[in-house]
Formats: C-alpha cells, sequence, structure tokens
C-alpha cells in the first residue's frame, strides 16, 4: 500500500516547508510527497531545491505556465501514484497522527472515498483563532446519506482531505468542476457515485484563514453563486433524479442559500451592473418568492437588519453546539 501527498502551492514561501515537514515528520512516514509549483515568484522553488536534501520523499513539480488553483490541484493529485491521496494546501500543516488516523479509518471502510477531521484555525502567525468541530457522530458516512447532507452545503471542516485514488478516478478528478466550491462539487460528486466517507473528531490539522484586506473573497462573488448552481444542478440534483427521491429538499436549500448569499447585493464595493448581474446569479440559485424578497431588502438598504437576525440564530446555535459538544466530552 503506498501513501501519496499531493501540495499544490503558488508563492507561498513563507509557509511552505513547515507544511512539507508536517508531512515528512508524520507517525506514519508518506511514501511521496508531490509538491506542484504553479510558477511561483517568490522564493518558493528556493525553499523546494533546499528541501529536497532533508526529505527524499520530496518530489517537485514546477509548472511550465500558471495552470491556475483548479489545474494545480488536479496535476499534483493525478501525479500521485498512492493509493491513497492525501491533499494538503501549502499553507496549511499537519498534527503528527493524521495519516495514521485517517488511513486506518479507510482501511476500515472500503466504501469510504475520502476521511477527514475536525480543524484548528491559524492565522498568518501561527496563532489559534479557534477550532472547527463538525456537529457529526458517524465515523462512517454512508454514500446516500452524504448525498442528502450535501443537500445544505460542504460537510467537512476544512479542505484538507485523503481520498481514496479509485474513487477520484471514477469522477475524473477536478476535471470540469467549477473555479469556486470545486471541493463541495468533488465531495457530492463522490457520493453521488456510491462513495461514502470516513470522519475523525479528533484534531488532527491546522488551517490558515487570511485576513482578507483586499476583499478578494468579496470580490469573487459571482464564481461563488455560479459554483453553487453548478453543484445543484451538475451533480446533487440529477443524482437525486437518477434515485427517484423527492427534489422538495433541494428546492427548499437552494432558496435559503440564495436568500442569504442575496446579502452581497448591498455591498458598496459593486456598481449597479454588477449588482444587477449578481442578483441574475441569485436567482438562477432560486428563483422563488422568499428570494425575490431578499433580493428586494438587500438591494434597497435594509440588510443589515437582516444580519443582525442571522447573527443572534447563528450565536444561539452556536451556543447550544458548544453545550452539546462539552457534555460529549465530560
Amino acid at each position: 500500500m503506498k501513501i501519496s501527498v499531493s501540495i499544490p502551492t503558488y508563492n507561498q514561501g513563507q509557509y511552505v516547508e513547515k507544511a512539507i515537514l508536517s508531512v515528512y515528520n508524520q507517525t506514519l512516514t508518506p511514501d511521496e510527497i508531490i509538491v506542484s509549483n504553479d510558477c511561483s515568484t517568490d522564493n518558493t522553488m528556493v525553499i523546494l531545491e533546499q528541501l529536497k536534501s532533508k526529505v527524499p520523499v520530496l518530489k517537485v513539480i514546477n509548472q511550465p505556465v500558471n495552470l491556475g488553483i483548479n489545474k494545480n490541484v488536479e496535476a499534483c493529485l493525478k501525479a500521485a501514484s498512492g493509493e491513497f491521496i492525501l491533499r494538503l494546501d501549502s499553507d496549511d500543516f499537519l498534527e503528527r497522527d493524521y495519516i495514521k488516523i485517517i488511513l486506518a479509518l479507510l482501511e476500515e471502510y472500503p466504501e469510504a472515498g475520502y476521511g477527514h477531521a475536525n480543524v484548528r484555525e491559524i492565522d498568518q502567525y501561527d496563532h489559534q483563532l479557534k477550532n472547527r468541530i463538525l456537529f457529526r457522530n458517524l465515523t462512517f458516512q454512508k454514500a446516500d446519506d452524504a448525498l442528502k447532507a450535501a443537500v445544505k452545503g460542504y460537510r467537512v471542516a476544512a479542505n484538507i482531505v485523503m481520498f481514496r485514488k479509485k474513487a477520484l478516478e471514477q469522477v475524473n478528478f477536478m476535471l470540469g468542476r467549477p473555479n469556486f466550491g470545486e471541493d463541495f462539487h468533488l465531495a457530492a460528486h463522490l457520493a453521488a457515485e456510491g462513495w461514502g466517507n470516513v470522519f475523525s473528531s479528533k484534531i488532527l490539522s491546522n488551517y490558515r484563514v487570511w485576513v482578507d484586506a483586499g476583499m478578494v473573497r468579496q470580490k469573487r462573488k459571482m464564481s461563488e453563486l455560479q459554483g453553487l448552481t453548478s453543484v445543484f444542478e451538475d451533480v446533487i440534483t440529477p443524482a437525486f433524479v437518477r434515485r427517484g427521491w423527492s427534489t422538495k429538499s433541494i428546492e427548499k436549500s437552494r432558496e435559503d442559500i440564495a436568500s442569504a448569499q442575496s446579502d452581497c447585493l448591498g455591498w458598496s464595493l459593486y456598481s449597479e451592473a454588477e449588482i444587477n448581474e449578481l442578483a441574475g446569479a441569485v436567482l438562477q440559485l432560486s428563483s422563488s418568492a422568499k428570494t425575490k424578497r431578499y433580493i428586494w431588502i438587500n438591494r434597497n438598504g435594509y440588510g443589515k437588519y437582516l444580519k443582525s437576525l442571522r447573527s443572534i440564530k447563528n450565536g444561539l446555535k452556536t451556543f447550544i453546539k458548544d453545550k452539546v459538544l462539552s457534555r460529549k466530552v465530560s
């Protein structure tokens, strides 16, 4: 049995060494660590060359042209030869038992296409922000259950995931996936094709969250909306139809997500033309009466009141979740 770790990278010279060493120093060392350098313009290439002598299982791919996130991830995953492939972003890092624990679960449950765990959220200085804890009891989730859960969104604490290569091959890796929400798209596709997943409640990795000073994420809202629509229309709805299931839960979820996403229509960074385009993308996700009301509310400056209500609701959910989890721990 061979274990591969795929680390796509671009201009992460500050962090890539820590990511690689966190893999190499696992209690169960992988057979290969593949880093796909997507034409970085910082010192990434220099650091990778220096690491080759310290990390004999390290294999570096220097892409001749910049592929972009999706294609670089795909190239990195496809270059792996292992039966199991861990995908790790180059600014994140693992706890020492990640591979040992998740691999054992994947071996125990051969119907699982991937494994994941809870994570610790950190900032750019490695300071802990919070723990991302999934509210989930089951170690193994069957494919049909995973597909039904996907209706509510991507059910992974962070995109640090170990895949079964056979499962990735069945869904053709990242080919044809949207530029935003591609991880959600992949997980839903795996479930649609009959693959379950395994989960450890232990915190086994560290996921870096950046301060978005340039509002980059907000400016990518159109890609986010299109990505969400693609997940439902390309994967989830067809899978429900093939199984003869009712699609009412999908329609309700699309309505809820579209209504929440419509808050972008009140952001000051967009021009009127951009707001019109975004409103159209929200309606592609759901054209229900509720969605249209939310669009009107947000476009007319009343979204702050909805935001306050959501904050109270989310705070209550977090409080209840923390109480339940604390009882389980004790």
